[in-house]
């Protein structure tokens, strides 16, 4: 059976702010364990770019509340719904503060580190295509389209310094 989504716009962008957040976090905490100065500023670049997606977000975020005077995301605020929204941030991408603390305890070595942000930029990359299908705003769409391609990108940069790590061995 598929599950599908039934976020609105300001609910999708809010999810994705949350998920960039998480994934700059991730990626900062992740270069601060890394010696190998190639991949710790891949990660630093890759974190970079992740506040960059989470400003977009804040921004079309704002720039929706308020040109849909109909769409009232005061309940966004609420604790049960904060709750919401941060337990789907948690289990769909990138782990939540606590998770991802335990998780980087447990890091290895710079392969583990790879693996990590390659499943979350796949998954991130299947979130934000269900958005682009679901948004109502062409204006999403475009956002989440470009993000996409972005996330994408991540993914070929993780994977592709993966394989030379592999190839060293």
């Amino acid at each position: 059976m598929s599950t599908r989504f039934f976020f609105n716009d300001l609910e999708a962008f809010k999810i994705a702010i949350d998920i960039e957040k998480s994934g700059e976090r991730f990626y900062i905490k992740a270069a601060n364990r890394i010696e190998e100065a190639s991949i710790r500023d891949m990660l630093l670049e890759l974190a970079h770019q992740e506040r960059e997606h989470a400003d977009t977000f804040e921004r079309l975020y704002n720039q929706t509340a308020k040109e849909k005077d109909e769409l009232d995301d005061t309940y966004l605020f609420e604790p049960e719904i904060s709750q919401y929204l941060a337990a789907i941030v948690q289990t769909t991408v990138f782990p939540g503060e606590e998770k991802q603390d335990e998780v980087l305890t447990n890091i290895k070595d710079v392969e583990d580190v790879l693996k990590i942000g390659i499943q979350a930029e796949k998954e991130s990359i299947l979130f934000y295509t269900e958005m682009i299908i679901y948004s109502k705003l062409v204006d999403a769409k475009e956002a989440f389209r470009k993000l996409v391609k972005e996330e994408k990108k991540h993914l070929i940069d993780l994977q592709t310094a993966l394989n030379s790590l592999r190839d060293k061995k």
